[in-house]
């Protein structure tokens, strides 16, 4: 697989390829790299599509199909399937989000925050984490302002627990997201054991393991009970180790970087590591091939 670009001041000329891969965050690549495709029909033309909002999943279906992507990968299982379903043409492929590791990884200096809330939060979870600390003396780590890089990492690495919650529940804005976030990846990869729930699309189980996540109400209603339950078992440290060096191994960003080159190279399946209650799965089997 050949490739030859250049960037100038913010014109992408492509100068020769075989095959022309880009990032895309939602239903149209940027005015650039759309250009630049163009410019090399000839090329076989594929793409990742990270955040395929509701919304969009016709656009991103029409736009793939029209423009022969070969293929085009999908972050999200369930509209890899529904896209598969709609656009028989198409040739979509699951590949799925991941943490980055050079920003999340355990670190030497402890934990000494109960538990990190990283971003945008749920209003009745954040309440409820509020006066459990509160009452028993624990600090909450959470800032109304991003925090990014180093200190991002180090503030989730320093708590025993990481807030991880279905997207389209932390904000109404963000109804028409799908579910299985980076967030996951990036606490586990953290070192810090998982608060929250697990999206109800089934990607959670078929990737990750669900030891090391602390399930509670999104309406905080059984948190107290579940969080004193769970503080009390001796294997979660454990868990949370196993969890933290699966996600750097499988489900790094830089692992998915040479997952798609392996299968632009050398064609599908994707090979994609999945728990072992996950690997007969009919639907996954099909979103993993074009």
């Amino acid at each position: 697989m050949e490739s030859a670009y250049r960037v100038e001041t913010g014109r992408i000329q492509v100068k020769a390829c075989d095959t022309l891969f880009w990032l895309q965050l939602s239903a149209r690549p940027p005015a650039e790299i759309y250009l630049a495709s163009l410019n090399r029909l000839g090329a076989r033309r594929a793409n990742f599509i990270i955040d395929a909002w509701k919304p969009v999943v016709t656009k991103i279906g029409v736009a793939a199909t029209l423009e022969r992507l070969n293929p085009c990968f999908i972050a999200y299982l369930e509209v890899t399937t529904e896209l598969k379903r709609r656009f028989p043409l198409g040739k979509f492929v699951w590949l799925p989000h991941a943490g980055n590791s050079d920003i999340f990884y355990p670190r030497k200096e402890g934990k000494p925050n109960f538990v990190f809330y990283m971003g945008r939060r749920h209003e009745p979870l954040h309440q409820a984490l509020l006066k459990y600390c509160d009452a028993r003396g624990l600090k909450y780590l959470y800032s109304d302002k991003f925090i990014f890089g180093e200190e991002l990492g180090r503030a989730a690495s320093s708590a025993e627990y990481f807030v991880a919650s279905p997207r389209e529940v932390i904000d109404p804005k963000t109804k028409t997201a799908y579910s299985l976030w980076p967030r996951y990846f990036e606490g586990l990869a953290a070192g810090t054991r998982l608060l929250g729930t697990m999206p109800a699309s089934g990607e959670y189980h078929a990737l990750l393991p669900t030891d090391a996540l602390c399930e509670v109400s999104l309406d905080g209603s059984d948190l107290a009970e579940r969080l004193d339950r769970d503080r009390e078992n001796p294997d979660n440290q454990r868990a949370v180790d196993a969890a933290a060096a699966l996600v750097r191994e499988h489900h790094s960003w830089q692992r998915r970087g040479q997952q798609i080159y392996q299968f632009l190279e050398n064609g599908g399946p994707m090979d994609i590591w999945l728990m072992p209650q996950a690997r007969e799965r009919g639907d996954i089997r099909v979103a993993l091939i074009p």
